[in-house]
Order: structure tokens, then C-alpha cells, then sequence
């Protein structure tokens, strides 16, 4: 039997404080192109070489590195008879304002894509898809 002040001292125990440890949270960005999941990890860029970019590792240990620059990459070639890069031999207007451009280190971009194809490989399209990259135009 419970007599009255043990049930006043129960009633008016003064509620232990729960200490809250920050919010932790761990998360994993995976996106499927044509059937493949690449793991996103953001690579820090710095401010003078890119203004975006990722790392999109593939299960087998394959990584590509896909970057966005507000001016065009040192090495880079321009559309074939635009006029601009190092297909001119002289240098063409300054870019226009707003424009950006997109590099990846796969083959297909490296040997088919770059300077040719505005919209890029795979990799790019998924990116700017998905909302990770501007797109180009």
C-alpha cells in the first residue's frame, strides 16, 4: 500500500532532463545510368579550376571525374569550326556570360564528346539531369 507521501514525492519528482546530441546524419547519393549505379561523391573544387564537380564510382572501382567551369578548361578545343579554342589560331571572343562548360575524364568524352558534342557524355546529361550541373545552354 502506497501511503500519501510517497504518492505527493512520485507526483511532484521534478522530470530528469534528456540530454539531445546533435543530429548526425549518413548518406549515400547513388544514381543509375543505362542500368549502372554510380556512387556521387562531391569533389571540392577549387574556385579557379571548377565550379562543380563529382566523382562517379561504378561498383568495379572504375571512378570518373565530372567538373563544370565558367570558362572554357585549359586544353579546350571548341566546336570544330566555331572558332573558338585551340582549333583557331587565334583566340576567339571572350565566353559568353552565363555559359558554362562541362568536363569528364571518361574515354567517350575524352576521344568523341569534347568539343564536339555540347550536351557531353553520359555522365554530364545524368548529371545536369538530375540537377547536380547547369546545363549549357
Amino acid at each position: 500500500m502506497i501511503c500519501a507521501t510517497q504518492a505527493q514525492a512520485t507526483s511532484h519528482a521534478v522530470p530528469r532532463r534528456r540530454t539531445i546530441r546533435p543530429a548526425r546524419a549518413v548518406c549515400r547519393l547513388t544514381i543509375a545510368i543505362n542500368d549502372r549505379d554510380y556512387q556521387v561523391h562531391l569533389n571540392p573544387a577549387e574556385a579557379s579550376a571548377a565550379r562543380k564537380a563529382y566523382r562517379l564510382s561504378k561498383a568495379d572501382g572504375t571512378a570518373y571525374d565530372v567538373a563544370q567551369h565558367l570558362s572554357p578548361p585549359r586544353g579546350w578545343r571548341g566546336p570544330k569550326g566555331s572558332g573558338e579554342g585551340l582549333d583557331h589560331p587565334h583566340p576567339g571572343p571572350p565566353p559568353a556570360r552565363g555559359r558554362v562548360y562541362h568536363t569528364c575524364d571518361c574515354p567517350d568524352f575524352i576521344f568523341h564528346r569534347d568539343g564536339i558534342d555540347p550536351e557531353g557524355c553520359k555522365h554530364i546529361k545524368a548529371l545536369v539531369a538530375y540537377g547536380l550541373l547547369d546545363p549549357t545552354e
